[in-house]
């Protein structure tokens, strides 16, 4: 529909997904008719909560609803409480929440944490694994595109790489100012940044997880992921005390953890004595561990749902 929004169907399990995606879709064009609702709202911020809260609070209105649920992107602190009110528990219409960070609200009963995955609000594209080219060798040993925070550590990665034998072996381009959207041509240099590395370099931002860490796994590059909290509410849940970056701890992603970027020069030197073949075979590795992981989250989204909307109990969640 010229952009104002997209739909479409699809059949997963035991359930048919009916979707729609846009800035035209707003909660009274939303089917009166409808008994089970998933919303995907954004919560990282007051405007974006504020928003959000329209469309909760416009879901007594439809006449037929049985079911109601959350997929939230959350707010980079793990300051959610503003939604707890509408949970079932609490006397509201929400069966249970699909929430983004590690936050410790996670119980694996009204909180359920979902993985922040790529950035398609900046039209990160939908990458095809068999597309990657798995044995070709890459260009660049490392990279690092992003924006530079005042006293962060990634600050401290620059410097670092500054000093390194291997500074002319990576693609570093940092930007002072964050911004909301890409140009085509920034966009276009990022993905090509991604698709030449073996390594994909990230420190931490507002939140210890990035868009760039599963941006880099769509292409094949192993992402070396800053292993440290970020200031905020994130941490050890009733379901979990492992933080940060439960989600991809849990699932043993393939990735490399970094505590100190004084370390990094250390590791560049390690990775310069791995052969071209060694290289291609992690890169496997990684393309297939990330399609698994893409399908394990969405057969737990399914089982879920099948359980608290539909009351549908086929085996114990693992998570």
């Amino acid at each position: 529909m010229g952009g104002v929004w997209s739909y479409g169907t699809k059949k997963i399990g035991s359930i048919t997904f009916r979707f729609r995606t846009g800035p035209g879709v707003v909660p009274r064009k939303v089917p009166r008719e409808s008994e089970n609702v998933l919303l995907v709202l954004n919560g990282r911020e007051a405007s974006k909560v504020e928003f959000a809260r329209t469309w909760l609070d416009f879901l007594p209105a439809l006449p037929r609803l049985r079911s109601a649920a959350v997929l939230l992107l959350g707010n980079e602190q793990c300051r959610n409480d503003w939604i707890k009110p509408y949970l079932t528990s609490r006397g509201g219409p929400l069966s249970h929440v699909f929430l983004v960070y590690d936050s410790a609200d996670i119980d694996n009963a009204n909180f359920y944490q979902w993985p922040l995955g790529v950035a398609t609000y900046r039209n990160f594209p939908k990458v095809a694994s068999a597309g990657v080219p798995v044995s070709t060798r890459r260009k660049y040993m490392c990279s690092f595109l992003g924006t530079l925070y005042h006293n962060s550590s990634r600050q401290l990665l620059l410097d670092v790489l500054e000093r390194s034998p291997f500074k002319r072996s990576c693609y570093i381009k940092p930007r002072q100012e964050w911004q909301p959207q890409e140009t085509a041509e920034t966009r276009d240099d990022y993905l090509q940044a991604l698709a030449q590395s073996d390594l994909t370099l990230n420190p931490v931002g507002q939140n210890t997880e990035c868009y760039r860490i599963y941006e880099a796994m769509a292409y094949g590059s192993v992402p070396v992921v800053e292993d440290v909290m970020t200031p905020g509410d994130c941490g050890s849940s009733p379901a979990s005390n492992v933080y940060p970056l439960r989600i991809l701890k849990e699932h043993n992603a393939p990735v490399i953890y970094i505590k100190d970027w004084q370390t990094l020069p250390e590791l560049l030197k390690q990775e310069s004595r791995l052969s071209d073949h060694d290289k291609a075979k992690r890169r496997e590795d990684l393309l297939l561990w990330y399609e698994n992981f893409k399908v394990s989250m969405r057969e737990k989204m399914v089982r879920i749902l099948e359980e608290k909307f539909f009351n549908i109990r086929l085996k114990p969640l693992e998570r």
